[in-house]
């Protein structure tokens, strides 16, 4: 059921305070050498409110070292673009095997957009039950205020030579839908579509259990591993510090799209399975993270996992042994 993942922290990397990232995805998804020529992220800056429009970073990022030195080197960015429909608070960025990115939004909004020119090209519809119901009369539904889509994976097998197959995007909200809240754990539900040519469809639903201990936690990233029903999460505290990388199991997790809501104690229901690798804070990392990828290997050969902090901004590299590239 669980790969046997091991992560080792390597390094920091700090970013100036006008480079704050709220997501940041890798080119080619976890695949690569050091020494591949052109390795590129892709970075989505901080934005606030409506005067503040998302800007989309290209960032060169040296990995290759002479030296060997585990620690990437210099990033720089190598063009800066806003994206066309002005998108506000864009929480999360996915590379697509089409070479297109989509980016979610805290106001539920999913895009894919051109990646040279920032043009949205097709939108990702959530179901209805993920559309905020401002009516009080009726029984609360949706996304919370503020606490919007956040995560936003692919899965490695899509990407085939041309990126013309079909491939799967897997999506989750920072937080439990308004009315999936209780009084116990948080509980949040994890989307699978298939992405093929310019439509989407809904393959499944998921429920993503919080621990019973970690009251007011939030999902700050997901990523897809190389092997079908296998994740990594990244788990918050609502302050952003307090954070764990977990690995996630979807093989056996009952499809929870057809249930209204998930309040109370789910005897029927299998959730994820998730089990914690690393917990950031006995690292001595107390640092307020937004988001994670997969990156490409480490001078040394070994797997990159970048982690994403803020406050003050900056990158964590970890080496992630247990999985094949």
């Amino acid at each position: 059921m669980f790969l046997d993942l091991s992560l080792e922290f390597v390094g920091e990397y700090e970013l100036p305070e006008s480079q704050r990232l709220s997501d940041l995805t890798y080119e080619i998804t976890g695949y690569g050498e050091p020494t591949d020529s052109g390795i590129r992220f892709y970075g989505l800056g901080e934005s606030e409110g409506e005067s503040d429009p998302t800007e989309l970073y290209t960032l060169g990022w040296e990995f290759a070292d002479g030296n060997k030195s585990p620690v990437p080197g210099k990033i720089t960015i190598e063009e800066s673009i806003k994206l066309s429909d002005r998108p506000r608070e864009a929480r999360s960025i996915a590379f697509s095997p089409r070479k297109s990115l989509f980016i979610a939004t805290d106001n539920s909004h999913i895009g894919e957009y051109d990646l040279e020119t920032g043009d949205l090209k097709n939108t990702v519809p959530l179901p209805r039950s993920y559309v905020l119901n401002e009516d009080e009369t009726k029984p609360p539904q949706g996304l919370q205020p503020e606490l919007g889509i956040k995560s936003l994976a692919i899965a490695p097998d899509g990407f085939s030579a041309g990126g013309m197959d079909p491939f799967r995007l897997f999506v989750a909200p920072y937080a439990p839908l308004k009315q999936d809240i209780d009084s116990g754990a948080g509980k949040v539900r994890i989307l699978h579509y298939v992405i093929a040519d310019r439509a989407s469809f809904l393959v499944s639903e998921n429920l993503y259990n919080f621990d019973e201990d970690a009251q007011g936690r939030e999902l700050a990233g997901l990523v897809a591993l190389n092997r079908g029903g296998s994740f990594l999460s990244l788990e918050r505290s609502a302050s952003g510090i307090g954070a764990g990388i977990y690995q996630v199991f979807s093989g056996d997790a009952t499809d929870t799209s057809r249930i209204a809501s998930l309040r109370g104690k789910l005897t029927k229901v299998q959730p994820l399975r998730k089990q914690l690798l690393l917990n950031l804070p006995e690292l001595g990392v107390n640092a307020q993270v937004t988001g994670m990828t997969l990156g490409p290997r480490l001078p040394d050969g070994g797997q990159s996992l970048v982690v994403i902090k803020d406050n003050p901004p900056g990158l964590l590299i970890f080496r992630l042994t247990g999985i094949k590239g």
